[in-house]
């Protein structure tokens, strides 16, 4: 009795890390950047759920799951469910999942023999300086040489075709793929890889490969590091031919081992750096590589470093650009969460701000009303700026008012606060908190304080108060206790919240505004209205600075009692 057939697999090898091989299940698979999907993909060009291959009549089918940087098979993007064969590539970002079947073939990087050899070396500076290519012929004397002229004709109509092939941008995968083509079309190879220097430090990685001869499949093609290094630290390019006939190499083991009739090494330079190579040996055709096709190959990788440079200078574009449209997005969501105007408080005249240091900011001040007759006002700071800031204050926002409401306990809210920061945040993330209670017909303004810059309570006749802390900022510690204070706002008094954005800005000289200042501005104009003290702050911290950036987010809230 015949055993039921073996599932396929899908044999996975992402640009960093180890690869891994997933058993298909006759069942539906999703892929992307979410930990909840079945296969993980943990890299920026991938997105949540970035495709599903599913089980069909005829075999297994990918279908792109409207993906922002799309599903390739094949090197070609595909717009609809797209059938499996054995041995296709689905690139996903700079993951590579080859369908049922390993991709067997490497690039391993070995260590030279002693007697390891190189037989021409091109210096690629001075060549690319020299015409290549006769178009003049100096005297009627000189003997025409035909095959020269040929080889000539040929380089020129193969550098033509290259030059057209690599006007139109692609994205840099396609881009790689296409250049190891055009290669292996005009310069017939064994086998061949591109690889580029990546990472930090900077490593020779493979990128596109090429194997032409099948009888090579199993077989890891290898490289020597004096080679790698001769091209690297000289910008040279090299050629190694005869291999098997040269003393030399005759007990070379790598040599030996592929059976190398010969071999090139050439950088890609894009007329500045280095940015990687090009390599590529016969076995199996008759002629081994000549000195003519390693300039040919010196000259269209030269052509193809320039490009792909441009590749990366257009994708950086792109995703700058997109980058800055979500920042943009983002910056005007947060927006939304702070308050849109002033709030309408009878006997009270109230006024806030916020200003990031950055497109989104950790810094964030509100007013919720807790019925009719009472006002929460709230001001906290994240630790930091940013992106990861802002969304920690996000959520904090969205906690605190699922707490607010008429018989809340200011300091029973504020412990579910801390634990919720402290399980949701990393440990070098906290938030300074202050949020108070402020009664309407009385003054009473009932605070607590989480480790924030204690506010200042200007007294009508010229006294000074501060809000002082009465607990650990939200997140340093689990099961923390506050405990609630009280003090009460009399006609003419006034309240200046801040964060420390404001009296940590330095001027050039590294000078900081300090809290002396802010004080003196209000003891000078306390009579104003809140908009006004508050605006005249903003315009002498910014004389104070000379207008230098700032370097952290700024927030400033002012509550006056009018009557």
């Amino acid at each position: 009795m015949k055993g039921l057939p073996e599932m396929p697999k899908l044999y996975i090898y992402p640009k960093e890390g180890e690869a891994s091989i997933f058993a298909l299940q006759n069942k539906q698979i999703t892929v992307g950047r979410l930990p909840d999907n079945d296969i993980v993909v943990a890299e920026q060009f991938c997105s949540s759920r970035h495709a599903v291959i599913f089980p069909t009549e005829s075999g297994y089918s990918v279908l792109d799951n409207h993906s922002k940087n799309g599903t390739f098979v094949n090197g070609k993007r595909i717009q609809s469910e797209t059938a499996l064969k054995r041995g296709d590539e689905i690139l996903i970002g700079l993951t590579r999942i080859i369908f049922d079947k390993e991709l067997v073939s490497s690039v391993e990087v070995i260590d030279p023999s002693p007697s390891e050899a190189i037989n021409t070396i091109i210096q690629v500076k001075d060549f690319l300086r020299k015409p290549q290519i006769a178009t003049t012929l100096d005297a009627p004397a000189i003997v025409l040489d035909i095959n020269k002229l040929k080889a000539e004709h040929r380089a020129l109509a193969i550098l033509n075709e290259v030059s057209q092939s690599l006007v139109y941008h692609q994205p840099l995968d396609q881009l790689l793929e296409h250049i190891m083509d055009l290669v292996s079309h005009n310069l017939p190879l064994d086998r061949g890889v591109l690889m580029l220097m990546e990472g930090n430090p900077a490593q020779l990685i493979p990128r596109a490969i090429r194997i032409k001869d099948s009888r090579l499949a199993d077989k890891n093609i290898q490289v020597s590091r004096t080679i790698i290094n001769t091209v690297m630290s000289k910008n040279s390019s090299v050629l190694i031919y005869d291999a098997l006939s040269e003393t030399q190499f005759r007990f070379q083991a790598s040599i030996v081992q592929s059976k190398i009739r010969s071999a090139m090494c050439v950088p890609l330079w894009n007329n500045q750096e280095i940015i990687g190579i090009i390599y590529a040996d016969r076995r199996s055709l008759a002629a081994p590589f000549s000195e003519d096709d390693l300039k040919l190959l010196t000259l269209v990788a030269n052509l193809a470093a320039v490009k792909i440079e441009n590749a990366k200078l257009i994708e950086q574009a792109i995703e700058k650009g997109r980058m800055d449209r979500e920042l943009a997005l983002a910056a005007q969501i947060q927006k939304n969460f702070l308050p849109k105007e002033n709030p309408k408080f009878e006997n009270y005249d109230i006024a806030g701000t916020n200003l990031t240091c950055c497109t989104v900011g950790g810094d964030y001040y509100d007013f919720i009303p807790v019925g009719p007759e009472r006002l929460g006002i709230v001001i906290a700071d994240v630790a930091g700026n940013g992106m990861s800031a802002s969304l920690l204050m996000a959520s904090l926002r969205a906690a605190l008012h699922s707490e607010v409401h008429p018989d809340y306990s200011a300091e029973a809210m504020t412990v579910k606060l801390n634990d919720f920061v402290h399980s949701s945040s990393s440990s070098d993330r906290f938030i300074t908190f202050f949020f108070g209670e402020l009664e309407k017909a009385s003054g009473a303004l009932s605070y607590i304080n989480a480790g924030h810059n204690p506010p200042i309570l200007f007294r009508h006749e010229g006294g000074i108060e501060r809000l002082e802390s009465c607990g650990f900022c939200l997140g340093m510690f689990p099961s923390v206790r506050y405990e609630e204070k009280k003090t009460s706002l009399r006609p003419g008094d006034l309240v200046l919240f801040y964060t420390d954005g404001i009296t940590e800005s330095r001027n050039k000289s590294k000078e900081e505004f300090d809290e002396h200042r802010v004080i003196a501005v209000l003891q000078k104009h306390g009579h104003r209205s809140a908009q006004e003290i508050m605006d005249l702050v903003l315009e002498e911290l910014k004389v104070f600075t000379e207008c230098t950036d700032p370097a952290d987010d700024m927030t400033l809230v002012i509550v006056k009692r009018v009557h």
